[in-house]
């Protein structure tokens, strides 16, 4: 191969490569161990039990959000989930688990504990989830449109297939 084609298959793999990798904060972040991707797809094998189960009371939550200790925490206290009694059939919450676990792979932040004691990380209280919203006012999360911030769909549409786009953020009235 001449020196012509060896540069510019170099230059295409470095292209390819580059435009394959994205991070979810387009702010000046310094700490790299706080970016998540932009687009944290759900398996496409993701249990019937998790979709049911979890989004009877909730959205659907991206499990590459927390990483797999965090979800262990959060199925150990199904019992008190945030104030709701969420137990599961044993057989369910396994799967379950077993699901979010793996899929949260991608994650490898350490867990954050919650400020409140005996309570599961809550992703809304993460360094990364303080940075992505430093710009958003508590009035904001506060309006009813908006329900808080655990409801990540009220702004981020497709929150619960993984984008989390900043340029697809809308912030209802």
């Amino acid at each position: 191969m001449n020196i012509a084609r060896m540069a510019a298959a170099a230059g295409l793999t470095l292209t390819l490569g580059l435009a394959g990798y994205s991070v979810a904060d387009d702010d000046d972040d310094h700490d790299g161990r706080y970016k998540r991707p932009k687009r944290l797809a759900v398996p496409s094998n993701a249990p019937l039990a998790w979709k049911e189960e979890c989004a009877a009371c909730h959205m659907l939550y991206v499990p590459g959000l927390l990483p797999a200790d965090a979800w262990r925490q959060q199925m150990a206290t199904l019992d008190d989930h945030y104030g709701s009694n969420a137990t599961l059939d044993p057989e369910l919450e396994r799967q379950i688990l077993d699901f979010l676990v793996r899929a949260s792979a991608v994650n490898r932040l350490p867990v954050e504990p919650s400020p409140t004691p005996g309570e599961p990380p809550r992703i809304s209280q993460t360094r990364w989830f303080e940075h992505k919203h430093d710009e958003v006012s508590e009035a904001k999360f506060r309006r009813e449109a908006v329900g808080g911030r655990a409801n990540c769909v009220a702004c981020h549409r497709d929150a619960e297939r993984g984008d989390f786009d900043d340029d697809r953020v809308k912030i209802p009235r």
